[in-house]
């Protein structure tokens, strides 16, 4: 990803309060700053669903508690992390995610799947637990490749 001058893209880096209220803005302000770097529709699209999940986990974790999202790109790729400080609490290890095919629809639950999402929809997922911040990042190729 590089600006119309050949220089590489500044990075989009916003901090916003820990509240549901926020995750419509931090979405479209993402995809504003992809459109504007010339990333077409589908990764757009694809972008706005990995922050619509990885921000509302964000809030869902530690509400009331601002968290922050970075987009970079380099190299085809854009890397799409979410920030938070959860309070002692961490996302479950990639055994416990819930895929919707291995279960029933009385254990159909409106949560448990959105790292499994953004798993779906990325190249690449990675979950850093710091000592009082959680880091989730999501790589998304921009370039046209597959």
């Amino acid at each position: 990803m590089t600006a119309p001058s050949g220089k590489p893209a500044a990075a989009f880096r916003h901090r916003y309060a820990g509240n549901l209220a926020t995750l419509r803005a931090a979405r479209r302000q993402v995809v504003d700053w992809l459109e504007e770097q010339g990333v077409d529709g589908d990764m757009k699209e694809r972008a706005a669903l990995i922050v619509s999940e990885l921000t509302s986990n964000a809030v869902q974790a530690s509400p009331g508690v601002p968290y922050s999202v970075e987009v970079t790109g380099e190299n085809g790729f854009a890397s799409i992390t979410v920030r938070n400080h959860p309070g002692g609490q961490s996302p479950p290890p990639r055994e416990k995610w819930r895929p919707v095919a291995q279960l029933s629809l009385k254990d159909l639950s409106p949560r448990g799947r959105g790292l499994l999402i953004v798993e779906s929809l990325s190249d690449g997922l990675t979950i850093e637990r710091l000592a009082e911040e959680v880091v989730v990042t999501a790589r998304l190729r921009i370039d046209g490749a597959g």
